[in-house]
């Protein structure tokens, strides 16, 4: 009688614990997934960069605007095949999904971010010109669309650029208020780190 009683009062605790294992099992499960996944979209990312991007197929001769008169201005432009590279995509989307209370822009020039507090004029248009030369991969805005973080997304050089000396962007966002983080773009954190990088670590290889 007594094993009964004991057996009774130990059934909710295995449940209990049979129900936090098949939980625990089921989320590691769907985390694995989600990381094969990723896995998969950055891999498929760099095999894009490598081989190129795929011609776009033209639009049937119905669908095709109306030409007006040709001039040779309209003729020197046509528009981009792509606004954002395979590997730059992947972390767009990355970045919206983890992050989503921010807004992400993209190539944002740092003349849009910064503002110049020189009082020379001379100082002002030179401060100005360095600025207008330089844009960063990233930019996260919070919902009043005010930058809180840069980020940019190095190539082959990241090693060697994260260890050295500040650079240009690093100085000018120094004091700023806007943090900037400069990731790899050939190693890319882990999906579920992203988070933890861009809002609280800076540069990282």
């Amino acid at each position: 009688m007594v094993a009964i009683w004991y057996l009774l009062m130990l059934a909710p605790v295995i449940a209990i614990a049979i129900f936090w294992w098949s939980y625990r099992r089921k989320q590691a499960a769907r985390e694995r997934l989600a990381n094969e996944r990723w896995q998969q979209l950055v891999k498929k990312a760099g095999e894009t960069e490598k081989v190129g991007p795929k011609a776009v197929a033209p639009l049937p001769a119905a669908l095709m605007p109306q030409k007006t008169m040709p001039s040779a201005v309209s003729q020197s432009y046509r528009g981009r095949e792509r606004l954002l590279e395979p590997a730059d995509t992947v972390f767009y989307f990355l970045l919206r999904n983890q992050i989503p209370e921010y807004e992400v822009l993209t190539t944002v020039n740092l003349s849009r971010l910064l503002v110049i507090s020189a009082t020379s004029e001379t100082e002002r248009e030179r401060m100005a010109r360095g600025l207008s030369q330089h844009a960063v991969d990233f930019v996260l805005c919070d919902k009043a669309m005010q930058p809180r973080i840069a980020i940019d997304l190095l190539a082959g050089e990241a090693p060697a650029a994260l260890t050295a000396a500040p650079d240009f962007k690093t100085q000018c966002f120094a004091h700023s208020g806007i943090r900037y983080v400069r990731i790899s773009r050939t190693a890319f954190p882990r999906r579920q780190d992203v988070r933890n990088v861009v809002l609280e670590a800076g540069d990282v290889v």
